[in-house]
């Protein structure tokens, strides 16, 4: 089996659509194995006071 040519963009996007993280990658590489990288390199959720949130509260993902 050989690998496919070209590219896959992976886009982190807010409830808005407005891109967080872009990260771009080889065709063969498989698409599951993008989200925790993407998710882990978000900065700190700024908001209420205190302690920022370090992860979203959810993640909804879809294979375009």
């Amino acid at each position: 089996m050989t690998a496919r040519p070209g590219s896959k963009h992976h886009v982190l996007t807010d409830g808005n659509g407005i891109p967080l993280r872009v990260s771009l990658t080889g065709a063969h590489r498989n698409d599951v194995t993008q989200l925790l990288p993407l998710v882990d390199g978000l900065p700190p959720v700024r908001g209420k006071r205190g302690r920022p949130r370090r992860k979203p509260r959810a993640v909804y993902a879809d294979r375009g």
